[in-house]
């Protein structure tokens, strides 16, 4: 197995497991969005530091920086939003595969911006699996 497909996993039941106990430190511990999320960053902070003190390679860059802390940005966006979604009583079964389906357009601005295009059998293949994701999203929302 590739490297990037083990981190891939790990990713995966990271992000899986997070989400519930993110939800159950909100619903059950009564945790307002904004501070639970202000919580949640802070741990973010503090697993970044580790990994930089563990390996500290300071490659400062404007322009790499700038699209870093806009990305942070947008990514803290979109994880309140999903805060205030299971604050009003989202059911992670049905908001995960709804909000997990960033997978699309992250296929999609891969191919247009990064010039990530796939051969044909890839292709085939990405679009069976983004048109699965849609049904699936669809199938849990409903």
């Amino acid at each position: 197995m590739e490297s990037w497909v083990f981190y891939g996993i790990v990713a995966a039941i990271c992000f899986g497991i997070n989400t519930v106990i993110f939800k159950i430190a909100i619903q059950k511990g009564n945790l307002n969005p904004a501070y639970a999320s202000l919580i949640f960053g802070v741990g973010i902070s503090t697993v970044f530091l580790f990994y930089y003190f563990a390996k500290p390679n300071l490659q400062f860059e404007l322009k790499s920086t700038l699209l870093a802390l806009i990305a942070g940005v947008i990514w803290a966006i979109g994880f309140l939003a999903i805060a205030v979604a299971i604050a009003n009583k989202g059911n992670v079964a049905q908001l995960a595969p709804i909000y997990n389906a960033n997978t699309i357009i992250a296929v999609i601005l891969g191919i247009i911006l990064l010039k990530e295009v796939p051969n044909m059998s890839q292709m085939i293949r990405i679009i069976i699996g983004t048109l699965m994701i849609v049904g699936g999203a669809v199938l849990v929302s409903i």
